[in-house]
């Protein structure tokens, strides 16, 4: 690891210790960036699709395979299977576990990508059709496993996505065809820009929940370690799948795997789940950005010890 790497990881992990800190602290101030978090999630999306090749994210659709794979994986089994499994174990914790599970992968995921070096194409084809199936398949799942009845928005969905998805796509696409010289410019400083918006969500995010850190600290703590859990589990599930399906996939497509199941949109589960269910049921999407942040630091450790073993082979 490079002494450049080291002081990224630093920053980024101090950054994120400090937000999260300050918005347990500070709520009423966390809670004035709240409005704007999906602003500050395009935002986001679109400093990390500069580096997007457009050819690359072609040839995904052209030839779906994995993309579906991982698609049906992340929006039908997992959920499901892991609803099962919470059930038996502590049913307290089903309804918010099948939301979390089932949700799309996340606006914040390219970051990851470009960061710890993955396929981000990948990630933005996945991004895209779970994003498409999510409204339609998660109100099922949870009207079939828990008989409650809620819905997302279709319109809202649909609106959400192109604000949040296609607005950068389009305009990440059109600067780097036009504007080169800008596109290298924005490409230069978007590591940390992208570092900042995600401490002002995670500020805003954990503002919404300071209450428990006072009131409910077993809850907190229990809540958290479920968390860390479902993280690791997507993760592995995400790796695996590549490396056993196509042992011949190169590492980067492995990681962008693992990205791709790990790195969900919990703020929009935060979201919805606080409105239909309360914050008691919100309070697990919430407290997943500890282990999505965390992560970062880990997979950036592990893919470059994999990038390097698999390029000395």
């Amino acid at each position: 690891m490079t002494s450049y790497d080291t002081k990224v990881l630093s920053v980024l992990a101090i950054s994120i210790l400090v937000s999260t800190i300050l918005g347990i602290l500070f709520p009423s101030t966390g809670e004035l960036f709240s409005p704007y978090i999906l602003i500050i999630l395009g935002l986001l999306l679109f400093l990390n699709l500069i580096q997007l090749d457009f050819q690359d994210l072609i040839s995904i659709f052209r030839n779906p395979k994995f993309l579906l794979i991982l698609s049906i994986l992340k929006v039908i089994i997992i959920p499901v299977v892991m609803y099962f499994v919470t059930n038996l174990i502590n049913p307290k914790y089903a309804l918010s576990v099948l939301l979390l599970s089932g949700i799309s992968t996340g606006l914040g995921a390219p970051f990851v990508t470009n960061y710890v070096r993955g396929r981000l194409s990948i990630i933005v084809g996945m991004v895209i059709i779970t994003s498409l199936a999510v409204p339609f398949v998660l109100p099922t799942l949870v009207y079939v496993l828990y008989n409650t009845e809620f819905s997302i928005p279709v319109l809202d969905m649909i609106l959400l996505l192109i604000i949040s998805l296609v607005v950068p796509l389009m305009g990440s696409g059109i600067i780097k065809k036009y504007l080169p010289g800008l596109a290298t410019s924005i490409n230069k400083s978007s590591l940390p820009l992208s570092i900042f918006l995600m401490d002002l969500i995670n500020f805003a995010i954990f503002s919404k929940f300071s209450g428990y850190f006072y009131l409910e600290l077993p809850f907190v703590i229990v809540t958290t370690i479920l968390a860390f859990v479902l993280f690791a589990t997507f993760a592995i599930t995400g790796y695996l799948i590549f490396y056993f399906m196509n042992k011949d996939s190169s590492t980067k497509d492995k990681i962008s795997g693992l990205i791709a199941l790990s790195y969900v949109n919990n703020i929009l589960v935060t979201v919805f789940a606080q409105q239909f269910f309360g914050s008691q049921v919100a309070a697990l999407a919430a407290f997943y950005n500890m282990p999505y942040y965390i992560g970062i630091i880990f997979l950036k450790i592990l893919s470059i010890k994999l990038i390097k073993n698999s390029s000395s082979e």
